[in-house]
């Protein structure tokens, strides 16, 4: 528990489903929603900040800022979460003094978070919702028309219905999550959430190179740059940060649309209080001055422009906040620990796989693709062990993207047998997330797809002890994280209009 702070998030997965945390919450999200969205207090115009859909005609200077795969990544979205705090808290006042509630309950408000690594796995079926599940406030369409009902009445603005777009004009008519998302037990397993790696990590962020790759804890370093998506991405922003976006979907999904999802707030908490967890631990931030000395836009609680900077949010407890625990959902060390991902490609093509243009990936099964030449592959396999030839493998999924987010993220295997595709098990690579490479964002990151590298050098080793991996083409497979349900022969319209996650090519390249 925080002490000494005036305000301590908790969590929501620990809470009641209408605690009054979450009940004023959702009254403040209503309440802002129905500010015009030229109001810096508004809901429309906090959430431009991070991204503006493209039914947005309004500009501003603070629009569209959200650093993603750079080091600004954490700093930047603690002051976002900061100040739309203290307009969520003003909003709060606001509403009881106008009904006449006392005491206010505003006092002592502060945002939860989601903790959806609080539940660790078991061996029984999940029969019920687990804290990998949104929190009961955000899966309910009613909420209570009091703050002590118990009857729900009340449209609920925490709630976003579900919705598979079939355009992009579509996907932005309304704000929606995938389908599935409100009734999963967990919307994510827990494979996909786990923050051990990340926090495990002692190093804030490193300078990613085709020679080194040094996994850290925050985002490749950046200088002064507000990157999006175009460096690497460190340990906590790939797992679990960028997975619960592209489990979630919807706009939860899309860079652009993100911050309008009442549920973002919630996770990025978490991802803040990831980061204070990781700093009890003895850890350090950045000493560099272009790092602290970034300055950021933001509005504050009375519609007044505010510029920090990075130094102004340090620290466990920054501000006036703390966290309830720094020790719940930091993860459990996982059975194998898979390869790292790296920023890009090696320097030599051993072999590659074409998509012929494009590959798209099943939403309901395995994508198989094998790499050519196999003897070439097999060559560099067997190279791994011999001590006069050092060098990295790395695997390189080319040109990753999606016409809409697809609700899921993807995980990678390298030659995975049939039935044995399991994110705990040694075939295990690593994860694909959409989140910044879907075409509805559109000119938000018009770099085109993204690249997914992972450095599979040790795991090529650990496989070849194992007599795992025997000579002959090397099989890749990309696998639905949470697969969804085949449309029946009465469903053409359906399969018509699914979301079409792809890539273009796949290499395996030396270094």
């Amino acid at each position: 528990m925080a002490n000494g702070v005036a305000f301590v998030r908790r969590d929501a997965s620990n809470m009641r489903d209408w605690d009054p945390a979450l009940y004023w919450y959702a009254r403040a999200v209503g309440r802002m929603q129905q500010r015009p969205g030229t109001d810096p207090t508004s809901w429309v115009f906090q959430g431009c900040i991070h991204g503006v859909p493209p039914t947005i005609t309004e500009t501003n200077e603070a629009f569209s800022q959200c650093p993603h795969g750079g080091w600004f990544f954490l700093p930047w979205h603690r002051g976002y979460l900061w100040y739309f705090e203290r307009i969520v808290r003003a909003t709060i006042k606001e509403i009881a003094a106008e009904e006449n509630i006392t005491p206010d309950p505003s006092t002592g408000w502060a945002l939860p978070y989601w903790d959806y690594a609080l539940d660790t796995p078991t061996s029984d079926p999940i029969e019920d919702f687990t804290s990998r599940a949104l929190p009961a406030a955000f899966r309910s369409p009613k909420m209570p028309d009091s703050p002590n009902g118990t009857k729900l009445t009340v449209d609920n603005p925490l709630f976003l219905p579900e919705k598979q777009a079939t355009s992009t004009a579509d996907f932005w008519q309304t704000p929606h999550r995938s389908p599935g998302t409100n009734s999963a037990f967990e919307v994510l397993p827990y494979t996909d959430i786990n923050p051990f790696t990340a926090i495990s990590q002692t190093v804030f962020a490193a300078t990613h190179t085709r020679q080194t790759d040094q996994p850290s804890f925050g985002s490749e370093i950046s200088y002064t740059s507000m990157d999006h998506f175009r460096r690497g991405f460190g340990e906590l922003e790939n797992v679990p940060h960028n997975q619960v976006h592209g489990g979630v979907g919807g706009w939860m999904g899309s860079v652009a649309g993100a911050a309008r999802d009442p549920i973002f707030w919630l996770h990025h908490s978490n991802i803040d209080r990831l980061w204070s967890s990781w700093l009890s631990k003895d850890n350090l931030n950045p000493d560099h001055t272009s790092w602290l000395d970034q300055t950021f836009i933001f509005f504050d609680e009375n519609g007044q422009i505010q510029k920090p900077t990075s130094r102004e949010f340090l620290g466990i407890d920054p501000r006036d906040y703390g966290y309830e625990s720094l020790t719940d959902g930091n993860g459990t060390r996982p059975v194998v620990v898979p390869p790292a991902q790296v920023p890009e490609a090696g320097e030599r093509v051993l072999a590659t796989a074409a998509g012929n243009p494009r590959q798209l990936l099943s939403l309901h099964e395995p994508t198989e693709v094998s790499l050519e030449p196999a003897d070439a592959v097999s060559r560099a396999m067997r190279s791994m062990t011999a001590p006069s030839t050092p060098q990295n493998l790395i695997l390189t999924v080319h040109n990753v993207r999606t016409d809409v987010p697809p609700g899921t993220p993807f995980h990678v295997f390298l030659n995975g047998p049939s039935g044995e595709l399991d994110p705990a098990g040694p075939y295990f690579v690593g994860w694909i997330s959409f989140f910044g490479a879907a075409d509805v964002d559109g000119a938000l990151h018009d770099h085109g797809g993204h690249d997914v590298s992972f450095d599979v050098t040790e795991q090529v080793l650990r496989l070849q002890e194992q007599g795992l991996l025997p000579d002959g083409p090397a099989t890749i497979s990309i696998v639905p994280s949470v697969p969804q349900p085949v449309a029946g022969a009465a469903d053409a319209a359906a399969k018509a209009t699914a979301p079409q996650p792809s890539f273009g090519s796949i290499s395996l390249t030396t270094v």
